[in-house]
């Protein structure tokens, strides 16, 4: 699923930075009932209840570029900690800033050279240049920088203008959490959480992490809270998995507020509640999550927790479309063709239905099947009504396998 970079800030000068983020890769399981919403909707036509996505938690698994990786390369640096502070926007970087910073960094600031070298590895005020950013970065840890310590072991992580390798990754990474960085010790969690340049080992990533949130880590604190939560190297406890994803959300982390959402729609470790559920996903929706925003949506489609409104579900649902999320373009065919909140319209429906299902999203692929057979919204061609059956089968869509099977016994050349 997703991974998308988010903004953070440096400051106490050589201090952490918040991470990145992507959705749990540990848990993932089937809808089996309305409360379940997100991605790989396995709901028939008419009914978007979805599955996987907002079944599991999210992880911010230590400053990731993709699904396994550690540091997002697009973000600034930020040393978290556990008092409740408001996120920092940092300032647009001009080219007026790169002629300061420069300077700055020739006086041997090693601030700055850590500055300098996350403007050539972001690409802002100056060329993306990996090589640049890491003669920087390794300026700065020349000097003892934690940061820039870490910093260098986070383009060796990603392979960003050097070969990638994870061990030597490590090693910088421990550089610079022997000086208490903290999101060094986060990163060095997640490499013994997953087997990256280290043998896998979940009883010492614990301890990385537990350091890490010691320090008020956000990403460290989601960390812990997900191997409670999937009963990685530890029981399962959903009540440890809340306790410490509230709190990385009391420091408005959007991750834990998703993840705490999660847990009190499907009433894990606390007793059930939709309207609680729906606080925390709008503080995540609020500051852009991509599943937050459809599950606002999905609950005001289906009142839970709120009174029932298609026309906030739908806006919900836009927002959260916006950012390619299928269950959402998926939502918003079946409002358009079940006519809540909006004129029945099936010409619409097939075109958010298509939208979805050319993402792999089953459902929408099994009701395009339908619109296609009889003519709905698209002209009708049974030939295409089996290609989207068979798509939608190939994942385990029983009504489309069945279906495809009366196609056949009706004569179908098809196969």
């Amino acid at each position: 699923m997703e991974t998308p970079p988010e903004s953070s800030q440096e400051q106490n000068n050589n201090t952490d930075d918040s991470t990145a983020n992507t959705t749990s890769s540990i848990q993932q399981e089937s809808a089996s009932s309305v409360e379940e919403a997100a991605v790989d909707n396995g709901a028939d036509i008419g009914n978007s209840a979805s599955s996987k996505s907002a079944r599991q938690t999210e992880a911010l698994l230590c400053d990731i570029m993709s699904a396994v990786a550690v540091e997002t390369p697009t973000s600034s640096e930020v040393d978290n900690k556990l008092q409740v502070q408001a996120p920092q926007e940092s300032a647009s970087i001009t080219t007026k800033d790169f002629s300061q910073t420069s300077i700055n960094t020739n006086l041997g600031d090693k601030n700055a050279q850590v500055a300098l070298g996350d403007m050539y590895k972001d690409g802002k005020g100056v060329q993306q240049d990996y090589k640049a950013a890491m003669e920087w970065y390794l300026r700065a840890a020349e000097q003892g920088d934690a940061v820039g310590l870490r910093k260098v072991g986070v383009l060796y992580d990603h392979g960003l203008g050097i070969t990638q390798d994870h061990s030597t990754a490590l090693t910088w990474y421990l550089k610079s959490a022997d000086q208490g960085n903290a999101q060094a010790q986060s990163n060095i969690g997640y490499c013994y959480c997953y087997g990256q340049g280290v043998p896998l080992d979940y009883s010492k990533a614990m301890e990385w992490f537990l350091a890490a949130a010691g320090q008020g880590n956000t990403t460290a604190c989601i960390h812990i809270g997900n191997m409670y939560n999937d009963g990685v190297g530890v029981p399962q406890d959903y009540s440890q998995a809340f306790d410490w994803y509230n709190k990385a959300a009391e420091q408005d982390d959007q991750h834990a507020q998703y993840n705490l959402g999660y847990l009190y729609r499907d009433g894990k470790g606390v007793a059930q509640s939709f309207s609680k559920a729906m606080e925390w996903f709008i503080k995540s929706a609020e500051q852009g999550h991509r599943d937050g925003l459809y599950n606002v949506g999905y609950l005001y489609d289906f009142g839970q927790g709120v009174d029932q409104d298609y026309v906030r579900a739908m806006e919900w649902y836009l927002k959260a479309a916006d950012q390619d999320i299928p269950d959402a373009q998926y939502g918003i065919g079946c409002l358009h063709q079940n006519g809540h909140g909006v004129p029945v319209d099936y010409s619409q429906a097939s075109a958010w239905f298509l939208k979805a299902a050319r993402q792999g999203f089953e459902s929408a692929q099994y009701v395009l099947g339908i619109l296609y057979e009889y003519g709905d919204g698209v002209p009708q061609d049974i030939n295409a009504a089996k290609e989207w059956y068979m798509k939608a089968a190939k994942q385990g869509h029983s009504v489309a396998q069945i279906r495809l099977t009366y196609l056949h016994r009706q004569g179908s050349s098809f196969f």
